[in-house]
């Protein structure tokens, strides 16, 4: 099996752009490597230290569109970026729901600050502020009827691997572009890696996705 991005089942219905859902899979890919290093703070929290102009370089998109993704998680609250002084990048504490709370990632995988949790119940864990994803958005029982951010029943999962996501606006653009090719294009870009840190991972997204198809037999 090839390597794969951890990609949580809640970021499918999420309120949020698609390359802020790949870039969340990337940064918790990051957070569970920093868990296994031991790289947390005073108080046990998981950070990962990944420069802009880094994440820019291993998801091949500018760092503009990188500064934006991580403000959109930020401002959901699945991230949050912690200052360390002059000239030195920012520390990215990665956030998990926890039914409609939000916890760090700590060595335990999840937060005890903020009050007193019961260590032998997990649905007790404390989120790490008052701040909550709006149900509408995040919770468990709400994602089903949230809208979908390029991903619906009307865009269904296309290409070998199921990791295309197509409206039938962009299909048929594409169709009436290369009205004999355009089925070969989908699955081309289905099988086609997009390279993270040095290993390859079978994914689209939805920013660039035409531009992708169209690329592909250049």
């Amino acid at each position: 099996m090839p390597p794969y991005l951890p990609y949580p089942r809640f970021l499918m219905e999420a309120d949020l752009t698609q390359f802020s859902k790949l870039l969340y899979a990337v940064l918790l890919d990051r957070a569970n490597l920093s868990l296994a290093n031991g790289w947390q703070d005073d108080e046990g929290q998981i950070y990962i230290v990944f420069p802009v102009c880094k994440i820019a370089n291993a998801v091949d998109r500018s760092p503009m569109t990188v500064k934006n993704a991580l403000t959109e998680l930020e401002t959901v609250g699945l991230i949050e970026r912690r200052r360390q002084g002059f000239s030195q990048p920012n520390r990215i504490y990665v956030k998990i729901p926890d039914g409609q709370d939000i916890v760090l990632l700590t060595d335990k995988k999840l937060s005890h600050r903020g009050k007193e949790t019961c260590p032998t119940d997990r649905q007790k864990a404390v989120p790490i502020t008052d701040r909550k994803l709006s149900p509408n958005n995040m919770s468990n029982n709400n994602l089903r009827n949230s809208n979908l951010s390029g991903v619906s029943e009307r865009s269904p999962a296309r290409g070998r691997y199921e990791n295309v996501f197509l409206t039938e606006a962009e299909v048929a653009e594409l169709q009436a572009d290369f009205p004999t090719v355009w089925q070969e294009y989908i699955e081309r870009l289905s099988d086609a890696p997009i390279r993270f840190s040095g290993e390859n991972f079978r994914k689209a997204t939805a920013q660039d996705k035409l531009t992708r198809l169209k690329n592909l037999m250049d």
